[in-house]
C-alpha cells in the first residue's frame, strides 16, 4: 500500500483510490460536492482542492483537485495550506451567490451536505448583494419535490439518474450559469430509483414529498435499524417517526437508506423508500374488533361480510384463551395460518400455539412448492449465493423468467452496474483508474453480456444484449438446452427452433468463457420447470469450472424463505387445509387463527371459500383491514414492521433482525404478544403452552427457534439481546438534539412523562444513551461532528465503500448441504389456445404488485389501472384494439381490464399484472387460463358482474 504524507502525517492508503477518498478514509475532513463513493469523480465542483508538493524541498506546491488526483507512493499533500483553504472558500462563495440561503424553511436543513461543506470551508458571511438567478420548479410526481433555485450544479443528480440508474427523463438543460436539472416537461420521474435523488443531492433541490406532508427536522426523528418488508432482497432501512405537537398519534414519517455494503449499499428502490406510508393508512387496525352478533337492518355488507365493533382488549384475549382451554379439553380444534410477510417469531408463536400438524404456511400449493424448490437448490454446494458486490462484478448475466426490475429492484440496479464491466476492463487495460468515471464512460464498446429469457423485461431492456420473450415452459426448454450444451451435448440434439438454437449456442459460449458468470431466476413466473433448468444450468457451469457458480434466486415475499424452514416438504399449503376441512367427518368446532395474511390474495376462490366456510370461527391478527377481515369474527391489531422486532430471511438465506422504531398506537402490539397474552389467561396449559406463557422478549422466541430448527440455529447469535449495554447505557433511538419532548405532551400533563421502555432491544425510546454509530450497528441515526448529512456514513466504514464498522450484517441459514437430484425436462403445451382460452402469465409492477406498499397513499396514486397485455397477432384474431375495454374471465370470475397490445407478449398468452387492485384474487390462479371478450362502449358501464 502506498504511503502518503498529508499535513505532516503519514498514512497508508489504497492505491486504487483517488486522493480525496484516501483522505476521507483516514478521517481527514476535506469538502467535496460532485464526488460520490458509488459513482466516482468528474471534477465538476472544484471544492476538494489541495496542495500537492513535488518533494520535501518544494515549499510552494501546486493546486490540484483531490478527486481527480491519483495517490502516489511518497506523495506529499496539504489540506490545510492557506492557498488551498482560500481557493475552496472562493469556490463555495461563488456557488452560493445564487443560492437562496433559505435554510430555515428548507427541508434539507439539519442534514444538508451543502451546509456542512460551507461551514467546513469557512464561508460564514455573505458579501454578494446582487440579484439572484431564479428558476421555475417542476412537478416531478407524488414522490419528489423540486426546488431548482438551491442547485449548485454538481451534476450528482443526473449522473446517478442517467448513468447509474439508467433513467432517461432527467437531464441537465441549458449551459453556463443557467444549467437546469429537470425534465423536458412536467411529469412523474419514470425511473424506479428516483427517490435516491433525495439522498444523492447535496442540497435541497430534490426532497421527499411524502415526508413533506408530515415534516419534522432530522434531529427530531426517532429511528431504529429495520429491514424493508416490500420484497425479499432484504435492504436495510432507517425509518423515522415522531409524535405530533397537537395531540395526534405518533406516525411514521419517512424511510431512508441504511448502508449495508452486501445488500443495498447506498441506494433503495422507490417502493422501499415510499411504501412505508401504509403504516399510516386509514385502513390501519388500531383497536380490537369483534363481529356484531345481532341482526343489522339495512346493512350494506355483502353476503358473508361481517360488521365489526370495538371491544375491550381484555375481553378479546379472554375469548381466545377460552378457545385454547377448549382445545386442551378436546372440545375444539385450533388451526393456524401463518404468513410470509411477517417475522419468524410471529409465525413460530402461532405454530407452537396450534402445534405443527395444525399450522399452515398461508400460501397455495404452487407457491410453497416453488419456495421449497428454491431452498433445495440453494443447498447444493456447487451453488454460490452472490451478494450485491458479487453481482456488480459479474462479467456475464443470464436472467431466466424473472423481471427483477419489479420483483427485486435493488438486484436489477446491481445488474445494471455489471453491464459496465467490459468497459471497466477496457479502462484498466488503458491504465485509466475506475474512479475517473467520466473518462471510463467515454470508452466505446458493448455492454457486458446481459441475456434475458422470460415474459416481460422492464427496466433492463436498454442493456440486454439478447432477449427471448416466450412462455415459461419454452423458457425452461431454452435454459435446459444451454445446460445440456454446457454439459457437452451436441448442438444437433437440441429440440429447439433454429433461432433459439443459435441463441442457446451463443449464450453457452458466453457463459463458458466468462470468469464470473451469474444466473438469476426466481418464483415470479410460477414455473417449476424454469427453476429446475436454472439449477441444472448453474451446477453444470460449476462442474465445468470446478468452482461454485453464482446463482441468485428471487423469493416471492420478505420472509418466504424463512417460513419455509418451519415446514416439511409439500406440507402446509392452503389446498391441503381446504381438503382437510372438506373431508373431515369430525363435528368438533374449528377456530381458524389467521396471522397477518389476506387469504383472498393467496388462494383461488374455491379454496378460500372452503376454508372460511368450514371454520366455525375466524380470528385475524393483522395491521390493515382487507378482504379476509370482512369474514373475521375477531380482529386483533398487529404491529407493522416499524413497530415491532423480529427476523426476516432474505433471498440469499441471510437472517436479519429489525427493530421497533416506535410503539404502535392504540392497542397495537406484535402478533406473538397477543398469542402469549391469551395463553397466560388460559387455565389449562400443557407443557408446550407453559413454555409459550413464559416468553417475555422477542429474543426468547428467536432462541427457541434456534433450538428447534437446525437451519435457524444462528438466530441465537443474531444481534445483542435486551440486556446488552455499552458503558452501562442503552443505544438511543433519538438524536442528542431531539427537541420538544416535554412540550409534545404538555397539553395532557405539564410534567415530563418517562419514555416507554423497550422490553426486547437494548435501545431506549429517548435521547438518553449511546449515540455513536461506530460503537453499535443498532444506531440508525448516522451522524458525526461536522457531518450532518448522510455522507457521514464514510466516518463509519472500513474504507470508502467498505462494510460498516461494528455491523454483523445478519447470519446465514445453516442448512444441510445436499446435491440437486436429476431433473428431466418435460415438454408441455400450456401456452397454446384451448377452446378460445389463453394462458394467463403474471406481470409485476414496482407499484401495486406488493400488498403493503400498495396501501401507501403516494404509491396508490400511481398504480396502473387493470390491464391485459396481448400479443399483437392474438389481438388481431380476437378483433381487439389498443385501449379497448375487455372482460377477462377466469375460474368463473369476471374482471374489466384495458387492452394493451405487445409485440413481445408470447403468443397464446395474456399478461396480467399480479396483485394490483382489483385483480388481487387472480394472483393464485397463475398460470391458469382465461378468456377475453371485448366490451362494447355502451355496455362498459352496465356490466353488473364485473369486479
Amino acid at each position: 500500500m502506498p504511503t502518503i504524507t498529508v499535513d505532516g502525517e503519514q498514512y497508508q492508503v489504497d492505491e486504487d483510490q483517488n486522493l480525496l477518498s484516501a483522505c476521507l478514509a483516514q478521517g481527514i475532513n476535506l469538502p467535496y460536492f460532485c464526488w460520490h463513493p458509488a459513482m466516482g469523480s468528474v471534477g465538476a465542483c472544484r471544492q476538494c482542492a489541495v496542495i500537492e508538493y513535488k518533494d520535501a524541498a518544494d515549499q510552494r506546491g501546486r493546486l490540484v483537485m483531490s478527486c481527480m488526483t491519483p495517490v502516489r507512493d511518497g506523495g506529499i499533500y496539504s489540506v490545510n495550506a492557506e492557498d488551498a483553504r482560500e481557493f475552496r472558500g472562493g469556490i463555495i462563495e461563488d456557488l452560493m451567490t445564487n443560492h437562496p440561503h433559505d435554510c430555515p424553511v428548507c427541508e434539507e436543513g439539519g442534514e444538508c451536505h451543502l451546509q456542512d461543506m460551507t461551514e467546513m470551508s469557512g464561508h460564514t458571511s455573505r458579501r454578494y448583494r446582487g440579484t439572484k438567478r431564479t428558476h421555475r420548479n417542476q412537478y416531478l410526481g407524488p414522490f419528489i419535490n423540486h426546488e431548482m433555485n438551491r442547485c449548485i450544479a454538481c451534476y450528482r443528480c443526473t449522473r446517478f439518474y442517467r448513468d447509474y440508474a439508467g433513467g432517461d427523463d432527467l437531464q441537465p438543460l441549458g449551459r453556463n450559469n443557467q444549467v437546469y436539472f429537470g425534465r423536458q416537461q412536467d411529469g412523474m420521474l419514470e425511473n424506479g430509483f428516483s427517490g435516491n435523488l433525495v439522498e444523492v443531492c447535496p442540497t435541497g433541490v430534490f426532497t421527499d414529498k411524502t415526508f413533506s406532508e408530515h415534516f419534522v427536522r432530522k434531529w427530531d426523528l426517532q429511528t431504529a435499524p429495520s429491514i424493508c418488508e416490500h420484497c425479499a432482497v432484504g435492504c436495510n432501512t432507517a425509518p423515522g417517526a415522531r409524535e405530533a405537537g397537537n395531540g395526534q398519534d405518533v406516525i411514521l414519517r419517512r424511510v431512508v437508506n441504511l448502508y449495508n455494503r452486501a445488500i443495498n449499499g447506498y441506494f433503495l428502490c422507490d417502493r422501499g423508500r415510499f411504501g412505508y406510508d401504509y403504516v399510516n393508512s386509514d385502513a390501519r387496525i388500531k383497536k380490537v374488533l369483534s363481529a356484531r352478533s345481532e341482526e343489522i337492518i339495512g346493512s350494506t355488507a355483502t353476503s358473508g361480510d361481517k360488521v365489526h365493533v370495538e371491544i375491550p382488549p381484555k375481553q378479546a384475549v379472554r375469548q381466545l384463551a377460552e378457545r385454547i382451554d377448549a382445545v386442551q379439553r378436546g372440545q375444539r380444534r385450533l388451526i393456524g395460518i401463518g404468513s410470509p410477510r411477517t417475522s419468524l417469531e410471529n409465525n413460530f408463536a402461532l405454530q407452537k400455539l396450534v402445534t405443527r400438524e395444525n399450522f399452515y404456511a398461508g400460501v397455495d400449493r404452487r407457491e410453497l412448492e416453488l419456495v421449497q424448490l428454491l431452498d433445495n437448490i440453494q443447498r447444493d454446494d456447487r451453488i454460490h449465493r452472490p451478494d450485491t458486490p458479487d453481482i456488480e462484478a459479474a462479467d456475464a448475466v443470464l436472467i431466466l423468467g424473472e423481471d427483477i426490475d419489479n420483483t427485486a429492484p435493488r438486484i436489477a440496479l446491481a445488474v445494471r452496474q455489471a453491464a459496465r464491466n467490459r468497459q471497466k476492463a477496457h479502462a484498466q487495460q488503458l491504465k485509466i483508474p475506475l474512479w475517473q468515471d467520466a473518462s471510463v464512460r467515454q470508452l466505446r464498446g458493448d455492454y457486458s453480456p446481459i441475456i434475458f429469457a422470460g415474459t416481460e423485461l422492464s427496466g433492463l431492456a436498454d442493456i440486454a444484449g439478447a432477449t427471448l420473450f416466450d412462455a415459461p415452459e419454452k423458457v425452461a426448454r431454452f435454459a435446459e438446452a444451454i445446460a445440456q450444451l454446457i454439459g457437452g451435448a451436441d448442438t444437433a440434439s437440441l429440440a429447439l427452433p433454429t433461432e433459439e438454437r443459435e441463441l442457446a449456442v451463443r449464450v453457452t459460449d458466453i457463459l463458458a468463457a466468462a470468469e464470473k458468470p451469474l444466473v438469476i431466476s426466481g418464483c415470479s413466473s410460477r414455473s417449476t420447470e424454469i427453476l429446475h433448468a436454472a439449477g441444472k444450468l448453474a451446477t453444470s457451469l460449476a462442474d465445468r469450472s470446478a468452482a461454485p457458480c453464482q446463482l441468485y434466486l428471487v423469493f416471492p415475499e420478505v420472509n418466504s424463505l424463512g417460513i419455509a424452514q418451519l415446514f416439511e416438504r409439500d406440507q402446509g399449503h392452503l389446498e391441503e387445509l381446504a381438503n382437510r376441512l372438506q373431508s373431515s367427518r369430525d363435528n368438533t368446532p374449528t377456530t381458524l387463527l389467521i396471522l397477518e395474511n389476506d387469504l383472498c390474495r393467496r388462494g383461488n376462490r374455491e379454496t378460500v371459500e372452503t376454508i372460511l366456510s368450514r371454520a366455525d370461527e375466524v380470528i385475524l391478527l393483522d395491521s390493515l383491514l382487507n378482504e379476509t377481515a370482512r369474514h373475521a369474527d375477531l380482529i386483533y391489531p398487529a404491529a407493522a414492521t416499524p413497530e415491532s422486532q423480529g427476523t426476516f430471511v432474505n433471498n440469499n438465506g441471510l437472517a436479519q433482525r429489525f427493530y421497533a422504531v416506535y410503539e404502535g398506537v392504540g392497542y397495537i402490539q406484535e402478533s406473538w404478544r397477543w398469542l402469549v397474552d391469551a395463553v397466560r389467561f388460559s387455565t389449562h396449559k400443557s407443557a408446550a403452552l407453559s413454555t409459550v406463557a413464559g416468553w417475555q422478549h422477542s429474543t426468547d422466541l428467536s432462541e427457541a427457534l434456534a433450538r428447534e430448527f437446525s437451519p435457524l440455529a444462528g438466530l441465537a447469535e443474531l444481534g445483542p439481546d435486551e440486556g446488552y449495554r455499552i458503558d452501562g447505557l442503552k443505544v438511543a433511538r433519538q438524536s442528542h438534539r431531539y427537541s420538544g419532548r416535554t412540550a409534545i405532551r404538555a397539553k395532557n400533563r405539564v410534567a415530563e412523562l418517562p419514555p416507554h421502555q423497550d422490553p426486547d432491544a437494548p435501545m431506549s425510546f429517548s435521547m438518553e444513551g449511546i449515540h455513536n454509530p461506530g460503537l453499535s450497528s443498532l444506531q440508525a441515526n448516522i451522524w458525526s461532528p461536522g457531518w450532518n448529512s448522510n455522507q457521514s456514513i464514510l466516518k463509519f466504514q472500513q474504507g470508502i465503500g467498505g462494510a460498516r464498522k461494528g455491523a454483523n450484517g445478519g447470519i446465514p441459514l445453516r442448512r444441510q448441504s445436499q446435491p440437486l437430484p436429476e431433473w428431466h425436462f418435460h415438454e408441455t403445451a400450456e401456452s397454446q389456445t384451448v377452446d378460445s382460452q389463453l394462458q394467463m402469465l403474471p406481470l409485476y409492477r414496482l407499484f401495486g404488485s406488493d400488498e403493503l406498499s400498495a396501501r401507501a397513499a403516494a404509491i396508490s396514486s400511481v398504480i396502473e389501472p387493470p390491464f391485459a397485455a396481448i400479443n399483437t397477432l392474438d389481438a388481431a384474431d380476437l378483433n381487439i384494439q389498443e385501449g379497448d375495454r375487455l372482460e377477462l374471465e377466469s375460474e368463473s370470475q369476471r374482471y374489466q381490464v384495458e387492452a394493451r397490445l405487445s409485440a413481445t407478449q408470447p403468443a397464446g398468452t395474456i399478461g396480467v399484472p399480479s396483485g394490483i387492485p382489483p385483480l388481487e384474487s387472480l394472483a393464485a390462479t397463475f398460470p391458469g387460463r382465461a378468456s377475453l371478450k371485448r366490451i362494447e362502449p355502451d355496455l362498459a358501464t352496465e356490466s353488473g358482474d364485473s369486479q
